[in-house]
């Protein structure tokens, strides 16, 4: 047989299988099938296992495409890493940057803005209705970093975990939901412990994923070899299976997916233009291999956070791959890193170990390996950002600056400080950082979207900070720009802050009739015309969005029930008030404790609402209307 050793590689090496790599990806028949069968008849399963194990792989190329679309609506696969080119500032207050995440990669063809303010269930309710209630299938990848990733502002780990609880509670004829979460086995108690999933996690299922077996390492490795055109000689494949084991006193039973994904590639490399069967001369040396890959992500690790000093990185990672009582405390950050490179997991001993296979070429093989560079900084930048690294971040962000690159990467560069900026609570720096995008985008064809997103950020920004006209500017020029309902509802908001009511709610207007009933215009204004004292259409909009999700939206239908003379229902459907309470929801909750007679409770809250020192204060009509309830209590 021969090969061109032209087309699409047989292995993967270090990157996961994707849905495209179905052809390629084999030894999981059994996992497939079990994992699809748990996934499609209960709410909530759960796929855990060590890091490298090929959990992402086996969703992705396993078991998607085996689900049958005719049956199902099948998401694509969703995490919490934040979209590319949405500055951080557009996420709404009390809105969770890991639940936009998570819709921008559910529906990775639209425009990642329209998924601000959403929450997951209004989410599937307004994007994945079917009049048959097919199933909805939907995933959340990695979901470690629901606990380990960087979120502004801090609050725990709850906001996502509880959207998701509140849309596995709601019946099967509202959501069908199916929801998938693939996590480690080192945050999988974690996950066990938030309080809405406990519930149902007991009904769920769990599924444990391994290594692989012999055999089925064999067959991972010989199959795509096979369909590439080449064959092992008699008995070399199993050689190859056993050296992957290790050859030690006791090798391992099993063998990890990465490490043979990492081997089968220095294979294919050294055999693709060859024309014979591949004999055990022709193996490459697993070990080198592994002691290769291991010294490559120690030096990554080094250059971020030792600015590349590895000796000093390898001399903590020898007592840890020896187990030795004295070993020491790795700094959390360089832990996670090389946990995410698969160099360490999780040991109740020192708290971190190395992978068996990895320990004696680590120890033992002194492999020369390059200084590590940098092949995409932006894209180091980005990741470090998500994890709160900020001091990583900026130094690779203003090192591409350093670069004189492109407008469209300088703009891209720009905007991640931005983000970093508003991350720190910097905000004049983001504002300075933000600009600065929005012209480089300016500069580079077919960039529009992402210039209105920035200026959305902007003015989103210039909001909270009470620069009223100012942002009412950029958001004007933001919505010339786009037509997405998002930015035109923020824009109404603007409008309404300056005292313009009317131009707000004509903006709305505008937005329906070019977009349709979407929730976030009916929310938007509903609250603005319950505010405005005109509770039959406030009430008419708000009903098409029930159930309410949001304490602001909720506050809105109380006082349109109390403004239209329901008002002991409307007591009974005011929110939760609690510190975080935003203002706006204080001032709604005041004014119907004024339509029920409670004059002292209602004065208390105005006064909570007018000093509210939230993220966006009561607009100056509005403070006048609180100083009023204050003042007749």
């Amino acid at each position: 047989m021969t090969s061109s050793g032209k087309g699409l590689a047989p292995f993967v090496g270090l990157q996961p299988f994707r849905r495209e790599d179905v052809a390629r990806f084999h030894g999981r028949d059994d996992e497939i099938r079990e994992l699809t069968e748990r996934w499609q008849n209960h709410r909530l399963t759960v796929l855990h296992g060590p890091p490298g194990v090929g959990k992402t792989s086996l969703v992705a190329a396993g078991v998607l495409p085996r689900l049958d679309l005719s049956r199902y609506d099948v998401l694509s696969v969703g995490g919490v890493r934040p979209p590319p080119f949405v500055p951080a500032a557009v996420i709404p207050e009390g809105g969770d940057p890991h639940a936009f995440a998570l819709l921008a990669a559910w529906s990775p063809y639209e425009n990642p803005i329209r998924f601000a303010g959403l929450t997951i269930s209004s989410y599937l309710r307004w994007h994945h209705w079917s009049p048959d209630h097919r199933p909805i299938m939907a995933v959340l990848d990695q979901a470690d970093e629901v606990f380990t990733a960087f979120r502004r502002p801090s609050r725990g780990h709850s906001q996502l975990l509880d959207q998701l609880s509140d849309a596995l509670s709601a019946t099967e004829e509202d959501l069908p939901l199916r929801l998938l979460v693939v996590v480690g086995d080192e945050q999988l108690e974690s996950l066990r412990r938030h309080d809405g999933l406990r519930s149902h996690l007991a009904r769920g299922a769990s599924f444990r994923l391994g290594p692989l077996s012999r055999e089925a390492a064999l067959e991972a490795c010989r199959r795509p070899l096979e369909a590439a055109g080449h064959v092992f000689e008699p008995g070399a494949d199993e050689t190859f299976a056993d050296r992957l084991r290790g050859e030690g006193a006791a090798p391992a039973a099993t063998v990890e997916p990465l490490h043979l994904q990492l081997a089968c590639t220095a294979l294919w490399d050294s055999v693709r233009d060859r024309s014979a069967p591949i004999g055990a001369g022709d193996l490459v040396d697993v070990d080198d291999v592994l002691g290769s890959f291991t010294r490559r992500m120690v030096h990554e690790v080094a250059r971020d956070h030792f600015r590349g000093d590895t000796d000093k990185l390898v001399a903590l990672l020898r007592p840890i791959a020896r187990q030795d009582d004295t070993c020491e405390e790795l700094p959390q950050p360089v832990a996670q890193a090389l946990t995410e490179r698969h160099v360490l997991r999780a040991s109740e001993k020192c708290r971190y170990e190395m992978p068996g296979r990895l320990v004696e070429p680590f120890l033992r093989r002194a492999v020369a390996v390059p200084a590590a560079r940098v092949a995409d900084r932006l894209a180091v930048a980005a990741a470090a950002l998500h994890k709160g690294w900020f001091d990583i971040a900026e130094r690779y962000a203003r090192d591409e600056i350093g670069q004189r690159p492109d407008n469209r990467t300088r703009a891209r560069a720009e905007s991640l400080l931005g983000d970093l900026a508003y991350l720190r609570d910097d905000v004049d720096s983001a504002l300075e950082h933000y600009r600065a995008a929005a012209r480089h985008y300016d500069a580079t064809p077919g960039s529009e979207q992402i210039v209105a997103t920035h200026l959305t950020a902007i003015g989103t920004i210039l909001l909270d900070r009470g620069a009223y006209q100012d942002a009412v500017s950029q958001l004007e020029s933001a919505a010339r720009r786009s037509r997405e309902p998002a930015i035109r509802t923020e824009l109404a908001w603007a409008l309404w802050y300056v005292g313009r009511e009317s131009g707000a709610v004509d903006v709305l207007d505008s937005a329906m009739r070019q977009s349709g009933e979407r929730p976030e215009i009916l929310r938007a204004r509903g609250e603005i015309l319950s505010d405005l004292a005109r509770p039959e259409r406030a009430l008419k909009d708000l009903r098409k969005v029930e159930p309410h999700e949001q304490p602001s939206t909720q506050a809105a239908y109380a006082l349109a029930l109390a403004l239209s003379g329901d008002v002991r229902k409307a007591v009974e459907a005011v929110p939760r008030l609690d510190v975080d309470s935003d203002a706006a929801t204080l001032l709604r909750a005041a004014r119907v404790m004024k339509e029920a007679g409670r004059d002292s409770e209602a004065s208390r809250l105005a006064c909570r609402a007018r000093d509210s020192r939230g993220r966006r204060p009561l607009p100056p009509q509005l403070t006048a209307a609180a100083d009023r309830l204050i003042g007749t209590a």
